[in-house]
Order: C-alpha cells, then sequence, then structure tokens
C-alpha cells in the first residue's frame, strides 16, 4: 500500500491551499482528506495507517480537543502522529493541545509564501527527518 496523510476536518479552503502548495513544492505526497473519525477509519481499514493525520484546530470555541483525544485513545489510531494545525498562538492553548495528545502544533501562516516555506520545511522534517 502507498503511504499517505490524511487532513482531517478541514474546509475547502485548506484543501485547496495545502494541495496547491504541495505541487508547488514538488513534493509528491498521497494527500487524502477525511471529514471526520468515522471516514479516517475507513481509510485506515482500507489503505492501512497513515503516515500523519493533520487535523484542523478550530480554537479555543471547540478546546474540548474531541477528535485528537478520541484519535490518541482509540487503539487502532493511538500511534500515528497526530499534527494540530491552528492560529490561536498564545502558549497556554498550545500546551493545552499538546497536553491532550497532539504530536506537534503548527500556527498556520499568514501569506502564500510563508504557507508554501511552512508546508515544505514541515513535511521535509515529517517525511525524511522523524521517525514514523
Amino acid at each position: 500500500m502507498e503511504p499517505y496523510v490524511v487532513m482531517l476536518r478541514t474546509d475547502a479552503d485548506d484543501r485547496d491551499i495545502t494541495e496547491e502548495m504541495l505541487a508547488e513544492t514538488g513534493n509528491r505526497i498521497n494527500l487524502k482528506f477525511a471529514a471526520d473519525l468515522h471516514e479516517l477509519y475507513g481509510m485506515i481499514e482500507a489503505s492501512g495507517d497513515p503516515l500523519l493525520v493533520l487535523l484542523n484546530d478550530k480554537g479555543a470555541a471547540h478546546a474540548d480537543h474531541g477528535q485528537l483525544r478520541k484519535l490518541k485513545s482509540n487503539p487502532v489510531s493511538a500511534h500515528i502522529p497526530v499534527i494540530l494545525l491552528g492560529e490561536i498562538s498564545t502558549k497556554e492553548y498550545i500546551m493545552e493541545c499538546y497536553r491532550a495528545g497532539a504530536n506537534s502544533f503548527i500556527i498556520k501562516p499568514s501569506t502564500i509564501a510563508e504557507t508554501k516555506n511552512k508546508i515544505e520545511r514541515f513535511f521535509d522534517y515529517w517525511l525524511n527527518v522523524a521517525e514514523t
């Protein structure tokens, strides 16, 4: 089975930007999208474990981190690195995300150039440096 990365709980803009930036950087990452945990677990059953799960963090109003906690407490997915993509940059909030089980927290960049740079560095680290 071909290695892949899943973006979970994303909106159309996040999907489009990520796909466009990946194409521009030349990364040949098999990127899949899942609307919810049910769809993600179906992917795991059909295609094996993803290399990473990218979870769009909705911010303080949704700070129970329910999906993250479920991913990290389920034996099927507990070992898969989960990276939160968010906009809140307070140290307290980010630490709360780590306590909930995030393997990394990335603040969404505000410009296309920053987005491209962050995506290149992010995938270089997770796919070429870190052991997954």
